[in-house]
């Protein structure tokens, strides 16, 4: 007889299984797999409205014994197949009624199998009606099965009457869905090339892994005198999935023999992740619950035969297990540091400066400082994160400048107990934020003192060339280049827009897609300039370079005229310099709203004529040292100032007199040793470097 009957009813079944579409397809798929399919393919064809005339998942697996239909087709919500790859899964609960998920899209479903049976392959066809999923039928009474040459084993199944359409499979939804589900078990076996296909194009889940990382360690057990090998993979989630964040614990199979928590569940800063350790360690483990469980089933008489294949060694409960569970915890805390660091601190402290929370520094001497400020925030973030999430911009200000000001003293121990009174923090917490006060005061010292040797050697090669008249420096290739590497000297933090003496039409171009690319604010696009009409547009500027002034956001710009140390400073040189600023005052295209102009002529000595003291002398009223012109009209600010080499270098003493004081420098070991002016040239490039 071709029916055979199952001892449940219609009703009792349909009302068992889902009623998503998405998970049903999914259940067909996951069976492909347990029966050690390599490659499952979704394969339809449609109408050029879009409904389905035909529908297949194909699966190159085992294929389906027809000897063991009754202990398969013939039992509801039980399964030889004990088995399941099915971690991390939305799709859960697989005992045995996976096959009759076709009943929320079609109503019928055809099993085509093929199987080894010795020497032969085997096939035949098992079908379910929906309305009359009590019974299967294996269409013995069709000739049942047939032996069958040049094929493959695998399963096919098929559906009648599909409910679904062509934009169901093809929509984003659906393929989102098939990633979420499967990307663990192909990432895991991507070297065994398992793959999922609908109609011919492979499922692309790499989209929603946003990192992934393997390793490897080794534990040696006590109990059993073994070593043995655990592959520990990591994957962070490009959006947070619908399980806990979880260890799973599998055997040399790919089959979960244990999970738990990360720890890492109530601290959402975006890290979504799960990691999956490979042993053999695994091949007879189970929780000591589980174990306790079997065996009290085993008691009662309802395990029998299965217990036998269950025999339960090892429990989560053994050293070698607390060892391994405390390498990967540690491991995964080094990767939620590297996230933070990298991804979600980054984004907090980018949204702190936006916000004006934090202030930017104003020079190289205050980056030290402001990054230790930075990476204090990171580090306290990635152990609390609760201390920074919703927290007001005005609440959070008073934080970090708190936070600022104990990390310039010798209070810094205190942070730890200002954090203990905002959030309770456990042992280990305490310790993290200990080793990353200590590692981040380290890294200020170091850094302040690497900037300011490395400025030391360069003022000092500077000085050789405009001073030492043997070497006959040159303006272009010789002051001009080594400025260039040495900018902090007129100003810190300026954007250099030429360097090479184009004309003001190639400045302009350059000026405007730098402001375009760099200031905070501005389009990014990019902008065409306009032609400059103008006689001196062929004049060209030495130096010329901006900067954005955070606080009242304005465009600081700056033009340095450099004289080779042969020329004395006169009306000629100060002439040129008032021809550049007349150009840039009269073109419109140099002039935001915002917008700033400093033209500075440097060179070693004032000419006899005077012509520059009486000029400084008629200025003197603005109160600014060295401006010999100074202009304000409809809201645009110029000044000219005229500086010599001696007073540039007075100044640079005078601002850092405090560090090389505190710092006990050996002058003498960073003035510069050469014998001409190439060496000067390298002394700078390295110090630069």
């Amino acid at each position: 007889m071709a029916k055979q009957k199952v001892t449940l009813t219609d009703n009792s079944i349909k009302s068992g299984v889902t009623s998503d579409a998405n998970k049903a397809i999914c259940e067909y798929i996951w069976n492909g797999f347990d029966a050690h399919a390599r490659h499952v393919a979704i394969d339809y064809t449609a109408t050029v409205l879009g409904a389905i005339t035909s529908l297949k998942i194909v699966d190159d697996g085992e294929g389906i014994n027809r000897s063991k239909l009754h202990e398969t087709f013939g039992r509801y919500q039980d399964s030889v197949k004990k088995k399941s790859f099915q971690w991390s899964s939305q799709v859960k609960g697989h005992k045995g009624k996976g096959r009759y998920s076709f009943n929320c899209f079609a109503t019928r479903a055809d099993w085509t199998s093929v199987y080894r049976d010795g020497e032969n392959l085997l096939k035949h066809i098992v079908s379910i009606n929906a309305g009359d999923n009590d019974h299967y039928n294996d269409h013995s009474d069709e000739g049942g099965q047939l032996i069958v040459h040049n094929t493959d084993t695998g399963t096919v199944v098929s559906f009648v009457n599909v409910r679904l359409s062509a934009e169901f499979f093809e929509s984003d939804a659906f393929i989102d869905y098939l990633k979420k589900e499967f990307a663990v078990f192909l990432k895991l076996n991507e070297h065994r090339g398992y793959s999922i296909k609908v109609n011919g194009k492979a499922l692309d889940y790499e989209t929603v892994i946003a990192d992934s990382d393997t390793k490897e360690t080794r534990i040696y057990d006590e109990d059993d005198g073994m070593s043995y090998d655990f592959e520990m993979t990591f994957i962070r989630w490009t959006e947070k999935m619908k399980e806990n964040y979880s260890i799973y614990y599998l055997n040399s199979e790919g089959l979960e023999r244990h999970n738990e928590t990360t720890k890492l569940n109530r601290k959402d800063t975006g890290f979504h992740h799960s990691v999956y350790v490979v042993s053999s360690y695994f091949e007879n483990f189970a929780s000591s619950a589980k174990k306790k469980e079997k065996q009290k089933e085993k008691e009662e008489g309802h395990l029998a035969l299965e217990f036998d294949e269950f025999k339960i060694l090892k429990t989560e409960k053994e050293r070698t297990f607390k060892e391994l569970s405390k390498r990967v915890s540690a491991w995964i805390l080094d990767k939620q540091k590297d996230f933070i660091s990298e991804v979600a601190g980054k984004e907090l402290w980018d949204r702190f400066e936006k916000n004006g929370v934090v202030e930017l520094p104003l020079n190289e001497y205050e980056e030290p400082l402001f990054y230790e400020l930075r990476d204090t925030v990171k580090g306290i973030y990635s152990v609390q994160p609760k201390i920074f999430q919703n927290i007001k911009n005005d609440q959070a200000k008073a934080l970090v400048g708190f936070l600022k000001l104990l990390l310039q003293t010798n209070k810094r121990d205190d942070v730890l107990k200002i954090l203990e009174g905002i959030v309770e923090m456990s042992d280990e917490e305490r310790h993290r934020l200990a080793e990353i006060l200590k590692v981040t005061e380290l890294s200020r010292i170091t850094d302040t003192i690497a900037l300011l040797e490395n400025r030391l050697k360069t003022v000092s090669a500077l000085k050789k060339m405009v001073f030492d008249k043997d070497l006959k420096a040159y303006e272009v290739q010789d002051v001009q280049k080594m400025i260039a590497s040495a900018f902090w000297l007129f100003g810190e933090q300026y954007n250099i827009v030429t360097e090479a003496e184009p004309d003001f039409q190639q400045a302009l171009e350059a000026y405007l897609e730098k402001i375009h690319t760099e200031v905070k604010g501005v389009s990014k696009s990019k902008i065409n300039a306009e032609k400059i009409e103008h006689p001196d547009v062929n004049k060209e500027m030495d130096i010329f370079a901006f900067r954005q002034n955070s606080h009242s956001q304005t465009l600081e710009n700056i033009v340095i005229e450099l004289k080779r140390p042969s020329v004395k400073l006169g009306e000629v040189e100060v002439s040129q310099v008032k021809a550049y600023m007349g150009l840039i005052y009269q073109e419109h295209q140099f002039n935001s709203p915002d917008a700033q102009w400093t033209f500075i002529l440097v060179g070693n000595e004032f000419d006899t004529s005077r012509y520059i003291q009486r000029e400084l002398k008629s200025n003197k009223a603005w109160g600014k040292k060295n401006l010999i012109q100074h202009v304000d009209e409809d809201g645009q600010h110029y000044e000219i100032y005229v500086r010599t080499w001696s007073s540039i270098f007075d100044d640079f003493e005078k601002r850092h007199q405090f560090l090389l004081d505190r710092l006990n420098f050996k002058r003498r070991e960073l003035t510069a040793k050469y014998n001409n002016k190439q060496d000067l040239h390298r002394i700078v490039e390295e110090a630069r470097e």
